[in-house]
């Protein structure tokens, strides 16, 4: 009996032993921040700033900040499970980079947004020129500014416009 509990202590003593390297490593915790670049391609600047390979992951757009793309494509993070694309020829601006306050401007172009996680107290807005559309869901949605149309698919969406409507799909 005395046998088999030094033995459990010794497991015990060599997994804590183990564990240790990796309750001290830091190095390796990300903090997810609204507005991090995920992906660049082609030609995409924030301001004066052109963006490549090695923006992303250290390049994030903040509140005032407008992407622009020519001919390229950029992925931003607006918040965990939230994924801005923008693509060729279109203009964005971030207007609050919040975990739970989360507005972009559609100004130009063509833009979508996955929503593969939401939570309750998340509040998801993209706006384009006479209107603003609230996300609700999981799901993907599509803005085309130069049309004036957002496009849902597979989600919820309250949009609400100036011109003469309110519409939820």
């Amino acid at each position: 009996m005395r046998l088999s509990w030094l033995k459990g202590m010794g497991v015990l003593f060599l997994a804590t032993v183990i564990s240790v390297p990796v309750w001290g490593d830091t190095s390796s915790t990300h903090l997810t921040v609204p507005g991090t670049l995920n992906y660049v391609e082609g030609q995409v600047s924030i301001g004066e700033q052109a963006l490549n390979a090695k923006s992303i992951g250290s390049t994030n757009l903040e509140a005032g900040q407008s992407l622009a793309t020519e001919e390229g494509k950029a992925e931003i993070l607006l918040t965990p499970g939230v994924f801005l694309r923008v693509n060729d020829d279109s203009t964005v601006k971030m207007i609050s980079p919040s975990l739970t306050d989360t507005e972009i401007a559609l100004q130009k172009g063509q833009a979508m947004v996955e929503v593969a996680e939401i939570h309750r107290e998340n509040d998801l807005r993209v706006s384009e020129d006479g209107g603003t559309t609230t996300l609700l869901k999981t799901g993907l949605y599509d803005f085309d500014a130069n049309q004036g149309q957002v496009r849902v698919f597979d989600g919820k969406a309250l949009v609400q416009t100036s011109i003469v409507w309110d519409k939820t799909w």
